[in-house]
């Protein structure tokens, strides 16, 4: 069995980074924190002092009930919290501060954002944005990537990175996050001040969605080449949608499937890296065609259309989170189904136009 996060905690968790420098597999695992609850335990941007995060991980599992798995939601890994606990417990970890916690959501609007401050100890600090969560606003979030040359959670990434620039105005700054999280991270890294672009030390992108626009175009993508990596499983969907980075590295994964090489945890690791392949896999290639020839089949206003119309389906029961759609299935479908008969006639039959370009695509792999 090839090593993976777990593995690389137990292996050089007892060294600080004094001891062995910041590393990619670092990265990663700093990236998944904010995926971690921190409300009411780490403070918001400008309203406390940092907390150690052994005593932050002491005051999260203080939530739950001894031996109780925590739901992290349908697609979140759940291995996360597990990956906390040997956080806490490490010399690498347990005494890097964490603060600036936010967490974003408005169901009516479709918009979700968190992000998390990270101290790392070695003179800078980790900005680690949340990728797509449980919640039916974060996905609809990440379609709206596909119609719209900015969306909410990356002007708020923006915004975010500005103020922790102010924050600690004497530390160098890493940004990174996974999925939707790492989108975030590039966003806001190509789009700050080139004052507080020049104090970033990194930008990585886990598996993280393209962009509308081709961002390798810009000023800012130019200065920042050199310290922007994206780093895609070896039969990645998500992070090969849109304009993407063109020099993405492939990770070799264990898990099945797009679905799951998307968790990180499949990933796997050698030494202080991950182990690399030369290119995706054909089955990975061929999906990854397949899905950008459906959302290259249609223009902004039908990919809006499309978006705007089956999410209201998906919510038709009122549902605000995958797990409630997934736990409730089959009351959920009756709804999607009661609702699309409620559409306009012409909205029905674009909808099943839609539907059908996705899966003949799929079927071809885009060809």
């Amino acid at each position: 069995r090839m090593a993976n996060l777990f593995d690389y905690l137990d292996w050089r968790g007892d060294l600080t980074l004094a001891q062995s420098p910041f590393n990619e597999v670092d990265n990663l695992i700093l990236a998944e924190l904010s995926f971690v609850d921190f409300k009411d335990i780490v403070p918001a941007p400008g309203e406390g002092e940092s907390v150690d995060l052994r005593r932050a991980a002491d005051a999260f599992f203080a939530r739950f009930p001894a031996g109780e798995k925590i739901d992290m939601g349908v697609l979140v890994p759940s291995a996360i919290p597990d990956m906390l606990r040997k956080m806490a417990m490490s010399n690498r970890f347990r005494d890097m501060k964490l603060n600036c916690f936010v967490d974003w959501l408005d169901v009516g609007k479709g918009e979700q954002f968190a992000a998390l401050a990270i101290e790392t100890g070695d003179s800078s600090v980790y900005l680690s944005f949340r990728g797509t969560d449980d919640t039916l606003a974060g996905w609809k979030e990440d379609f709206e990537l596909a119609c719209m040359p900015e969306v909410p959670a990356q002007k708020k990434a923006v915004e975010y990175v500005k103020h922790a620039a102010r924050q600690f105005p004497r530390q160098k700054l890493r940004l990174g996050g996974h999925s939707k999280g790492g989108n975030l991270a590039m966003y806001a890294a190509l789009h700050v001040p080139a004052v507080v672009r020049q104090r970033i030390l990194s930008v990585c992108s886990h598996d993280g969605p393209g962009f509308c626009q081709d961002p390798t175009r810009s000023r800012p993508y130019r200065a920042l080449a050199g310290r922007l990596t994206t780093f895609v499983p070896q039969a990645s969907l998500v992070g090969t949608l849109l304009h993407q980075d063109p020099k993405a590295k492939t990770v070799k994964s264990h898990g099945r499937g797009t679905v799951g090489q998307h968790d990180p945890f499949t990933w796997e690791v050698q030494g202080t890296g991950f182990r690399l392949l030369p290119h995706p896999s054909r089955r990975g290639q061929r999906e990854a065609a397949g899905f950008r020839g459906w959302v290259d089949s249609m223009d902004p206003r039908e990919r809006e259309v499309f978006t705007q119309v089956f999410f209201q389906l998906l919510s038709a029961r009122q549902a605000k989170t995958l797990s409630e759609i997934s736990q409730r299935w089959v009351d959920s479908a009756l709804g999607a189904v009661g609702a699309y008969r409620r559409l306009e006639p012409q909205l029905r039959r674009d909808m099943l136009e839609y539907v059908w370009r996705f899966v003949r695509n799929m079927a071809l792999g885009g060809g």
